[in-house]
């Protein structure tokens, strides 16, 4: 069972259309996967519910020990996909785990009854580094970080790295970072620029395939669908299939990459 955390400590890089991306076309391919919600904001639930907020019991609940993570969990419209949601309670959990043990491992251990269950567990996170950040790393072996292609997001995926070294000692040795993904790329100077010195620096940790710039992601956002299923035809959502057929193909790439702070190691194998 592959487990899949989408991050990145700066808002508006695509995590959440990314990883709801990712769940329907793991899905669609086959694979029995769980999407786990774990931003308060609730938005990868908002689109695999069709447009609507999660009910109870949700993700809170589980981690407050309040329900059981079967009672959580649902099906989604997608064959195969099933969801763990988020809601605005959520983000309260923060203050309500504060004083107790093994608050950054709460997820862990209330996923433990589902090991084996899915293919895939891909977790969307939030932007900040939270308890519910901690908790997703603390479960996940991979780490894919969306990218917006500027200045800011290069300055987040440092910290990014940072963090995940700190998770690797602290609780998870399994963790690695799996890839970089550049979404909402435009076709100007800046975005080949930054395109070019991430790759340049880090790589075939970044993956082929960009997710270009398109009214058509929003226009999906806005009818609870992901693009692949609002507009399949559009570049978007070709480009988000090509990248699934990379995650998909490549599950056991980079291990032990070691880059400084992420642990990668020198072994040359593709990211894609």
């Amino acid at each position: 069972m592959r487990k899949i955390a989408l991050a990145n400590l700066k808002g508006g890089a695509g995590k959440s259309t990314t990883a709801t991306a990712l769940a329907v076309g793991l899905a669609r391919r086959g694979h029995r996967t769980l999407c786990v919600d774990c931003d308060p904001s609730g938005n990868a639930s908002w689109t695999l519910l069709g447009g609507q907020g999660a009910d109870a019991p949700t993700l809170a609940a589980v981690l407050t020990r309040r329900t059981s993570v079967d009672e959580a969990i649902r099906p989604t419209a997608t064959a195969g996909l099933d969801l763990l949601p988020a809601d605005a309670e959520l983000g309260g959990v923060n203050v309500a785990l504060a004083q107790e043990l093994g608050r950054d491992t709460r997820l862990r251990a209330c996923l433990d009854s589902i090991d084996g269950r899915y293919d895939f567990v891909v977790l969307d996170t939030g932007p900040t580094l939270t308890t519910l950040l901690v908790n997703a790393l603390t479960y996940a072996e991979e780490v894919v970080v969306p990218l917006d292609p500027g200045v800011y997001a290069v300055l987040g995926l440092i910290e990014m790295e940072r963090v995940i070294a700190e998770i690797r000692s602290a609780y998870n040795p399994a963790l690695r970072l799996a890839g970089l993904v550049l979404t909402k790329v435009a076709r100007n100077s800046v975005a080949r620029d930054v395109e070019a010195e991430l790759r340049s620096r880090f790589g075939p940790m970044v993956f082929k395939t960009t997710i270009p710039t398109a009214v058509s992601v929003e226009a999906a956002h806005s009818r609870g669908l992901t693009v692949m299923e609002h507009s399949p035809k559009s570049a978007p959502a070709l480009a988000y299939i090509r990248l699934i057929e990379e995650i998909d193909r490549h599950g056991d790439r980079a291990k032990d990459r070691g880059r400084g702070s992420t642990g990668r190691g020198s072994r040359k194998t593709s990211a894609a």
